[in-house]
């Protein structure tokens, strides 16, 4: 049965990802690919936005598409072995994402990003954003940071505490740093919180903050603009990869920057190096996709079409009809797995 998937999230450990379709939710072992839960839309409707904590049962969701139960300015906390609602958190404007640790709920709004307690749902704080109708917003969980696009100006990222509370002054000051010339359109996070990789809305170019030795490595992704959807680090932080709607994911190696290949005639002309990505692969043009990391150099892209697929990482330069660097060893239709199980 062909489903319509309207958002795709992975957990907080990129194991299971959760789509949020117009029949329900469903929620996938990555590797081996296997559903392990639905809520049907008899219970919650169609949903747009959809969020897992961990592997445990609390999921958040926002309503949307073709048949809701809920509206766009609710988000629910939800049980999904008891079935039932934990609590709801009403806001006078639609959600455009949500985030979530064990502890922390954050939902992100056209201007502010309101942070509340899990699984109570009571506000802690809120801080105020650039205007993001992208609804930008990377966590880390290890590091309890987050990273938005700051009030300051276009271009600019801002670095929170995830343990800020209005009721305490002493908490960690921001730290707000350049980026890029334009928008802020996508941003991810290392786990450790050492690495930040922010795209703008130009999207030929993916910038990588050190928290560390403050220094911004560019990465080029491409000539032509492009829509970036997703990046990802890999657990240790040694890889990065990029989708965007010119349908291919992009690598590059953050540990060994050799691997990396570079422009050749640039430098010769006096202009900047460019720093390729290490490997490639095809996906669906035009359409979002999340992409991530396993173990043993797997890479996964999961798709709004619904296909799912699995890429080894090469070492020998090899180039296929799909892929750079790097061969396919899985593809399935994900929304049909577990058909038979509902």
């Amino acid at each position: 049965m062909a489903r319509q998937v309207m958002n795709v999230k992975l957990n907080q450990e990129q194991e299971y990802f959760i789509c949020g379709t117009d029949d329900g939710l469903r929620i996938f072992h990555m590797d081996p690919l296997n559903q392990i839960a639905h809520v049907g839309d008899a219970k919650i409707g169609s949903l747009r936005c959809v969020e897992m904590r961990f592997r445990s049962n609390i999921v958040a969701f926002v309503g949307g598409g073709p048949t809701p139960k809920f509206d766009d300015r609710t988000v629910v906390l939800y049980d999904i072995h008891k079935d039932e609602p934990i609590s709801k958190v009403v806001v006078k404007e639609p959600v455009l994402n949500v985030k979530m640790i064990n502890d922390r709920l954050l939902v992100i709004l056209r201007s502010r990003i309101i942070i509340l307690t899990v699984p109570q749902g009571n506000t802690l704080t809120e801080v105020t954003t650039r205007d993001n109708p992208a609804g930008v917003c990377a966590v880390s969980h290890v590091a309890r940071k987050m990273v938005f696009p700051s009030k300051k100006n276009k271009g600019y990222i801002q670095i929170e505490d995830l343990d800020k509370e209005d009721s305490s002054p002493e908490s960690t000051p921001p730290v707000i740093v350049k980026a890029h010339g334009n928008d802020i359109v996508c941003a991810a996070i290392s786990q450790s919180g050492d690495a930040i990789a922010t795209a703008s809305s130009q999207g030929t170019n993916i910038h990588v903050y050190s928290t560390v030795s403050k220094e911004i490595r560019k990465f080029r992704r491409g000539v032509d603009k492009a829509n970036i959807y997703c990046l990802n680090f890999s657990k240790d932080s040694y890889w990065l990869c990029c989708s965007s709607d010119k349908g291919t994911v992009h690598v590059w190696s953050l540990k060994d920057l050799d691997l990396n290949p570079v422009s050749v005639i640039k430098p010769l002309v006096g202009l900047p190096v460019e720093v390729k990505s290490y490997a490639s692969f095809t996906v669906t043009a035009e359409c979002a996709c999340v992409c991530s990391f396993g173990t043993q150099d797997s890479i996964y892209a999961i798709c709004l079409d619904g296909s799912f697929q699995k890429y080894k990482l090469g070492r020998d330069g090899s180039q296929t009809d799909t892929g750079r660097n790097c061969f396919r060893v899985a593809y399935d239709i994900y929304p049909n797995v577990g058909e038979l199980y509902g």
